[in-house]
């Protein structure tokens, strides 16, 4: 603070200051003041940060709020207060230049304009990168955040996101995501809205599809299992199927932490081959709690909103917190109201069906509870989960009884009990006449026996459910209990083997799921430096124990995982080996090449000849002649690390190149092509490598360090600490982002947060390297701190971990 001047005279003089450098073009930040005045009190740091947020816009540049209070978290919650009540009279300033059909957009031609709306518009467009393949281009604002969404979902009923890239010479974000031609629920709706329910059919639905639909160029009109399904299906039992696939795809966003916001039938696609897929994930964000003031956008459409969501808007608005939970039951409200709309249910949402005179032909007791029972205006009185919507939904196309709700329509029951068992009833009368000297006994040991075995498919369905989202214990659990019963049954030996089936097919989706999460940890710590001693002996030895397991052999009678899941089990068996493969080549011993040998033979009689199996036989044979180029995506990746391992940094981030040219969503090629722009100081190249890793896996905190680390050595300061506090939200105890994060505080003058920083980094047990690195730092603050005795301690401890800077220290008086 300067001398002589008042609490007030001080932040009037520099905000005067701030305003006459942004007029000279020599922009100073709030960071700047503030590393000027550590002892700043809140409302004066709240001013700087505000000035220099209008200062920005003044300037043309978009200002992200949720960035700015993220770059500053002590003063966070005053923050989002003051954005959430500058958005009520400020609009944005940020002025995107939109395309119109028939431009080229970045690599896209753009053909025709699918549709528009508040988020952005959307194109037809061919990619000419890869042979004019169609695809669908969605255009926003490059501060929307859709893709942050959509990228870490991988779901059958979700529109997958291939790219995401930035114009920001336009103001523009471009995702682009497959073309799958087809019409929207809304656009079916319309079309057979002058239908009674009664007298439409999944046909229909077909036919509305044909007219409305844009045919895919180029591609073959085929008749796929979903169209087929459709066209022999009722209409009822059309929209409960998409309702439940729907409801399938929102579980699967639930699970990563992701509430679409915005469920309605123009966000839902039905494709030309008659798949559900949910769109638009623009309003898509992570669950609100009560009392949090959520950062960020807030938003939905009115009408097809929970009265959640609606008051946490409301609150919003007026500046305050949200008043009650939103999460992933106010995506089920929306699925009822589109359940109610497609099926034409009359009345209010919440209110109880009493008589079936007021339900639509095909439209039952036990379906109109399910569609209450989601519009219950109480969250807690709806629906758990998403799963548990779908689930009671398949239980109605299956004709078994509902779980969720009570089955309270005697007559239904019934109907149901006949479809499930179409002879029963006649079988039953030829019986009576036939047996009536059966006793009472035998009736209710058949009664018995169908409870039994309705009991044990139940079961059978749960765990399948279990299974589909990997909840492989609970499904094994349940798998067991089914089949001890079965065994005690007559007569269901098809259903006994169905469920040992489904119990290989559960124990095998658990082993590839745990060798999957091993596989990725260790590309993680040692895809590109190999560990030495204690620490190689143990990877090879977890390597080893993997590879012996027997687990992962496909037997003979064994249900298979789907193809992409196959593929991924044997990527992940063939890194094990490999490395395994490697850590044994190094050591030089005779013995332990023989083993390496040994592997590499029982790896291709397993998977068959593959370039990463190839080229290390070779280089065990002492040859320098590589085998014929690696062909898949993984091959590339595993010889552009071989590449890095050996220096040649240029030419593994060509390989890295490569297997981004197959899959250009991959998270490993862009991981490590990210790595090689660091090491070859091509910090912007970087810097994109890493926000597409970040885009793709929304856990990993290297991903945001690696970030940090390009946008510190392109200057980019307040990006770089984003980045660094990004990373430790997800590891508090990375030590190498609390390294940079502290050193930036360092820099600009907060010395208390750099020795808060760097005295966690120390306690997080880093490596040495990384440790001596964090003591020398510490002894800098210490000192800067006025703590010479503090300083010396630390310079010491650095000096013995092999820091030579800190030497300086020491001799200095």
């Amino acid at each position: 603070m300067a001398e002589g001047a008042s609490e007030g005279e001080w932040v009037s003089d520099e905000v005067a200051g701030m305003v006459a450098a942004w007029d000279r073009g020599e922009p100073v930040t709030a960071l700047d003041v503030l590393g000027r005045h550590p002892d700043a009190d809140p409302e004066s740091a709240i001013r700087l940060i505000y000035e220099e947020a209008c200062l920005r816009r003044e300037a043309g540049e978009n200002v992200d709020t949720s960035e700015v209070v993220r770059r500053h978290p002590r003063w966070s919650e005053e923050l989002r207060d003051l954005f959430a009540c500058d958005r009520l009279i400020r609009p944005s300033t940020a002025v995107a230049d939109f395309p119109d059909a028939g431009e080229t957009l970045d690599s896209f031609v753009l053909l025709e304009e699918l549709g528009r709306g508040a988020s952005g518009r959307t194109f037809l467009a061919t990619d000419p990168t890869l042979a004019d393949r169609p695809v669908v281009v969605k255009v926003v604002s490059d501060e929307q955040d859709e893709h942050l969404a959509l990228a870490p979902l991988r779901h059958t009923y979700i529109v997958p996101l291939f790219s995401e890239h930035t114009i920001p010479e336009r103001g523009l974000r471009v995702l682009c995501m497959p073309y799958l031609g087809g019409a929207t629920l809304a656009e079916v709706l319309q079309d057979l809205a002058y239908l009674p329910v009664a007298t439409r059919s999944g046909a229909a639905i077909v036919d509305v599809l044909e007219r409305r639909g844009r045919p895919i160029p180029g591609a073959p009109k085929v008749a796929g299992p979903f169209r087929r399904g459709l066209e022999e299906a009722s209409y009822v039992d059309a929209v409960c199927w998409i309702a439940a696939c729907l409801a399938e795809a929102l579980h699967h966003a639930h699970l990563r932490g992701i509430v679409h916001m915005d469920l309605k039938p123009s966000n839902v696609l039905i494709t030309a081959d008659g798949q559900p897929m949910l769109l638009d994930f623009h309003l898509a964000r992570p669950p609100i709690q009560a009392g949090e003031s959520p950062a960020g956008r807030l938003g939905g459409t009115q009408g097809w909103m929970a009265p959640e969501q609606e008051a946490a808007m409301r609150a919003v608005s007026d500046g305050l917190p949200a008043p009650a939970d939103v999460d992933g039951r106010a995506d089920v409200f929306a699925l009822g109201l589109l359940l109610r709309d497609a099926l034409g249910i009359a009345g209010k949402g919440s209110e109880p069906v009493t008589s079936r005179s007021r339900l639509p032909a095909g439209v039952g007791v036990a379906l109109a509870d399910v569609v209450r029972k989601c519009l219950a205006p109480q969250p807690r009185h709806r629906y758990a989960d998403a799963a548990a919507v779908s689930e009671d939904l398949r239980r109605h196309l299956n004709a078994l009884p509902l779980r969720g709700v009570r089955n309270r329509d005697p007559i239904e029951l019934w109907e149901k009990w006949r479809r499930r068992h179409p002879g029963a009833f006649a079988w039953g009368i030829a019986a009576m006449a036939a047996l009536t000297a059966l006793t009472a006994a035998v009736a209710f040991w058949y009664i018995d026996r169908v409870k039994r075995v309705e009991h044990v498919q139940t079961t059978l369905a749960d765990a399948r459910r279990d299974l589909a989202v990997g909840r492989f214990d609970a499904a094994l659990q349940l798998l067991a209990s089914g089949l001890e019963e079965a065994r005690s049954l007559p007569a269901v030996g098809r259903l006994r083997a169905e469920m040992e089936a489904e119990v290989r097919l559960a124990k095998r989706s658990a082993t590839a799921a745990e060798l999957h999460a091993l596989a990725d940890q260790i590309r993680y710590q040692h895809g590109v430096d190999l560990p030495a001693d204690e620490e190689a002996r143990s990877l090879a030895h977890a390597c080893q124990a993997v590879w012996d397991n027997s687990g992962w052999r496909t037997a003979s009678d064994s249900p298979s995982l789907d193809p992409e899941a196959e593929a991924q089990l044997k990527t992940d068996l063939i890194e094990l080996a490999a490395v395994r493969v490697d850590l044994l080549t190094r050591s030089g011993d005779g013995k332990d090449r023989q083993e390496a040998l040994k592997l590499l033979n029982e790896a291709e009689e397993a998977f068959g000849p593959t370039y990463a199996l190839d080229v290390r036989r070779t280089r065990l044979a002492g040859s320098n002649q590589d085998p014929p180029l690696p062909k898949t995506a993984w091959e590339h990746d595993d010889r552009g690390r071989f590449l890095l391992r050996s220096g040649r940094v240029r030419e593994a981030a060509e390989e890295f190149a490569h297997a981004l040219d197959i899959l250009p969503q991959s998270f490993w090629p862009n991981f490590y092509a990210g790595f090689c722009a660091l090491r070859l100081k091509e910090y912007q190249a970087a810097a994109a490598a890493f926000h597409t890793c970040e885009a793709i896996n929304l856990k990993a905190a290297l991903c945001p360090y690696n970030l940090g680390v390009a946008h510190e050595a392109l200057g980019l300061v307040e990006k770089a600490q984003s980045d660094y506090s990004r990373a430790l939200e997800r590891d508090p105890d990375f030590a190498p982002a609390r390294l940079n994060r502290g050193l930036l505080a360092f820099k600009v003058g907060r010395l208390d947060e750099a020795a808060a920083d760097l005295d966690r980094g120390a306690l997080s047990h880093p490596d040495r390297e990384t440790l001596g690195k964090i003591r020398y730092a510490l002894a800098l603050t210490r000192r800067a701190q006025g703590n010479p005795d503090a300083a010396r301690t630390e310079a010491e401890a650095a000096l013995r971990l092999g820091v030579k800077e800190a030497r300086s220290l020491l001799d200095a008086r």
